[in-house]
């Protein structure tokens, strides 16, 4: 699944802070429903359906790396065959926020559509979520 998309931000560069936050990232943009640290990676459980539209979970150790402008998410995606390797990059600028997805999933064509309208659906949301995980935080 490649993607990239700018979106409109109306916060400014504080974004950045909310968006190198795992915990908030995943659940908000790819509906996961698990996000755990272990050690310095986390474990992301995405729901999703395989194969007959059977549900299961997309299983991702993901490894943060945070720059002043930017975040990047280096994911690997735990798969019955191999290990599949991908990012997700996050530019943050004064107006605008560049997201850059590249990840190889199973059932690609099935699930980078359900993936997909997920992402749109946060892109759609972001200035909102964005501002209530500010109230949250007090940013």
């Amino acid at each position: 699944m490649k993607l990239t998309s700018e979106i409109k931000n109306e916060h400014g560069t504080s974004v950045l802070t909310i968006l190198s936050d795992p915990f908030f990232l995943f659940p908000a943009m790819l509906k996961a429903t698990n996000v755990e640290k272990i050690d310095n990676k986390y474990k992301v459980e995405i729901p999703i359906k395989g194969v007959f539209y059977l549900p299961f979970n997309l299983i991702t150790y993901v490894t943060r790396y945070i720059s002043i402008n930017s975040v990047n998410y280096v994911v690997n995606i735990a798969d019955f065959a191999e290990h599949r390797w991908g990012n997700i990059k996050i530019d943050v600028e004064d107006k605008k926020v560049k997201l850059d997805l590249n990840i190889p999933l199973p059932l690609d064509s099935i699930n980078s559509k359900i993936l997909g309208k997920r992402i749109k659906e946060f892109e759609k949301n972001f200035n909102e979520l964005i501002r209530v995980e500010r109230i949250k935080r007090k940013i």
